[in-house]
């Protein structure tokens, strides 16, 4: 049985169920401690001078109060005692704090510590910044149990929305970690995604609004919480990995070409944690690596039928550049390859014309060129409708049309640095190869739990990185070696498309960061970790046909999933030993 899709690509019986198997496989493990489901939500807006206290019910023996902030700055001080006897424990603790400095931060918890016997606990707040917003207060005992409040009272000045700080103590998580809290930049991206929600004015405009709509889509499905503001980068992930697998049986023409690049894609490092973070990371791989699929097809069909045949898969092409590109503006370095791989492709056929320079001319600019300038207008048109939000919270359109030169001169001005910044060509490699002073993987994440550790780190599965990085490199170096002989002709799409496609499209992904000169991660790697993927899997499908082939590859796939179990916690925040995570450190510029 044969399923012929309008676009032209054959899936069968066997591809659905490789492509059902893999995604069942990744999604079951993205969405395994996700993130909480029960997160406070409830809200208490607080200014400096405001006063309440909090009665136990009974002495307790109190280690901590825990606050969960939402969003602002605050000088707390917290006493014991009764309300006609407070004695203070611990006086003006500011959060955040950097050197006493105040930070930006969103959705976090932060502890004041007590340590006192006391029924009666009170809160002041002796200074708070603009707009403080508390979801939820809880008391913790010396056994790191959490104490039930049995009552909370205004001091002084009253607050109308009081209860709401402790309405959800069944959501409360101590020690927190990112079960319960954001982490690197989720405070940028979910913080507006619930403004979008709210029609307010974005906190976050750096980068087109796509994204956090989507996060906002996820909030208003499954709730607002640490589950429903990362949910929807688990499921764009797992969609990918049906993208993957046709993308790698359209470019190698068989099931094993499909399923290397797709296995490999599921056990890979940093499409899982990216997928499990609530940033806009993984909806632009996704349809970076979706425009590429249609481009593809595009350009097996134009091979096969020539430039006669249909433009749809060219036309939804542009369709998901223009929404990768309303979600990052790197997707356009990928889709610059797709119109650098058309350019040639006409222009090796308009040098065999005989005729002047303006048949040639006229030549280059016939179908589909004549189509592209309509598929960029709806292109910009799609772009734009991306900041209806934007405007319904009332930036105009002026306002819009003017942020994009604000978000190009951030960029391209940015002279911040950061401990995890890391320079392009140490991103395959995963280490710097002069120093070990240069942290290449980004440590995103840790929390210490009653003698364990819970850490995020975005790096790649070795496996897949290293083996794939030296196939990209052997491709076109095999290519060379076997058409030295050859005229110019072997640089036909028609007899190498594979090597063509896979090595354009990685290098047109990576070199343009040698240019940048603002600070860069790893994770501006991640839309070219599907072309690592396809690396393996064209030698892979190479010699497949052979027993040795056959044995490499099923231990080449032993050793991808072997060190995914073994750097699961380091990659996910399960809490684990010390000892276990350090032995894991095989560079020093890997801090976990």
């Amino acid at each position: 049985m044969k399923l012929n899709l309008s676009l032209g690509l054959k899936v069968n019986k066997e591809d659905i169920f490789i492509i059902v198997l893999l995604s069942i496989v990744f999604l079951s493990i993205a969405t395994w401690n996700l993130g909480s489901t029960n997160a406070p939500s409830t809200t208490t807006q607080f200014t400096a001078g405001q006063s309440f206290y909090l009665d136990l019910g009974s002495s307790a023996n109190v280690k901590s109060v825990v606050f969960l902030l939402k969003y602002g700055s605050f000088n707390v001080t917290v006493s014991s005692g009764s309300p006609d006897n407070w004695q203070d424990n611990a006086v003006n603790i500011a959060y955040p704090y950097s050197n006493q400095q105040w930070s930006e931060e969103y959705y976090k918890w932060h502890e004041v510590s007590v340590g006192q016997t006391t029924q009666f606990l009170k809160v002041n707040f002796s200074q708070a910044g603009y707009d403080t917003i508390i979801a939820e207060v809880a008391v913790i005992d010396q056994s790191d149990q959490q104490i039930a409040i049995q009552s909370i009272s205004n001091l002084g000045a009253g607050n109308p929305n009081l209860q709401s700080l402790i309405d959800e103590q069944g959501g409360v998580q101590y020690p927190a970690d990112y079960m319960s809290n954001t982490y690197f930049d989720e405070i940028y991206f979910v913080r507006t995604a619930e403004q979008y929600l709210r029609l307010q004015v974005p906190y976050e405009w750096t980068h087109p609004p796509l994204g956090k709509l989507i996060q906002a889509a996820g909030i208003v499905v499954f709730g607002f919480g640490p589950f429903g503001w990362r949910i929807m980068g688990v499921i764009f992930a797992t969609l990918m990995i049906a993208l993957m697998y046709i993308v790698g049986k359209e470019l190698f023409g068989s099931w094993i070409g499909g399923f290397t690049a797709t296995f490999l894609l599921t056990f890979d490092f940093m499409h899982f944690t990216m997928a499990r973070m609530g940033t806009a990371d993984t909806y632009v791989v996704f349809f970076s690596l979706a425009s590429q699929l249609f481009f593809l097809i595009y350009l097996k069909n134009v091979l096969k039928d020539g430039w006669k045949t249909s433009l749809l898969p060219l036309f939804l092409a542009f369709v998901f550049f223009a929404l990768g590109f309303s979600t990052k503006w790197l997707v356009l370095y990928g889709f610059l390859g797709q119109l650098a791989i058309l350019a040639a492709l006409r222009l090796s056929e308009v040098s065999k014309i005989k005729d002047g320079l303006y048949a040639k001319v006229y030549a280059f600019l016939d179908r589909p060129y004549s189509a592209v300038i309509g598929f960029l207008a709806v292109a910009i048109g799609i772009y734009f409708l991306m900041y209806i939000p934007d405007m319904l919270a009332g930036r105009s359109l002026v306002d819009v049309l003017a942020l994009q030169g604000g978000m190009y001169n951030y960029h391209s001005t940015l002279t911040a640095t950061h401990s995890f910044s890391s320079p392009w060509f140490a991103w395959p490699l995963m280490f710097h190869p002069l120093t070990n002073s240069v942290y290449v993987p980004v440590w995103l994440q840790v929390a210490y739990l009653d003698g364990v550790k819970s850490t995020i780190t975005l790096m790649g599965n070795p496996a897949v990185w290293w083996a794939g990085f030296a196939a990209l490199l052997a491709t076109p170096v095999t290519y060379v070696l076997k058409n030295k002989r050859e005229s110019l002709k072997c640089l036909s799409l028609r007899n190498y498309l594979p090597e063509i496609f896979i090595v354009v499209f990685f290098f047109f992904q990576w070199l343009p960061y040698v240019l940048i000169s603002r600070v860069v991660f790893i994770y501006h790697f991640y839309v070219n970790v599907p072309f690592l993927c396809l690396a393996s899997a064209y030698f892979v499908n190479k010699y497949w046909g052979s027993r040795l082939g056959k044995v490499l590859t099923l231990a080449f796939f032993a050793a991808v999933v072997a060190l995914f179990v073994l750097f699961y916690p380091v990659i996910s925040g399960m809490p684990t030993s010390p000892s276990t995570i350090d032995s894991l450190k095989w560079f020093g510029g890997w801090v976990f």
